[in-house]
């Protein structure tokens, strides 16, 4: 009797997969483009245990420093989603740049 070789399908677990569409470079990356001078990281959360795939969180910028930072993140390969919600009544002190990036994107 002829033996019968099987092939077993080679597919990556879901993380994985996750990881391959945004991962830990590209988080530092996002932390990266937004070093820029009256930006501050006030959030952090990143999804993902033990591949990280996703990071959502807030930066709070100074209203001449707005402008730079959203211009900087829309030039990345990988946009995060953004809002941006003004804070300080009846003129802005500063802005709270809310982001969500890879897994963590909603919509």
């Amino acid at each position: 009797m002829a033996t019968k070789t099987v092939k077993k399908a080679t597919v990556s677990r879901g993380s994985a997969q996750l990881a391959a569409r945004f991962g830990k470079a590209d988080i530092d990356k996002l932390k990266k483009t937004a070093e820029v001078d009256g930006v501050t990281l006030i959030d952090w959360f990143p999804n993902g245990i033990p591949a990280p795939d996703g990071v959502a969180g807030v930066w709070r910028a100074k209203p001449e420093a707005v402008a730079a930072l959203v211009d900087r993140l829309l030039k990345m390969e990988k946009v995060p989603g953004l809002r941006i919600f003004p804070r300080g009544i009846p003129k802005p002190d500063h802005f709270d740049v809310i982001f969500e990036a890879g897994s963590s994107r909603r919509g």
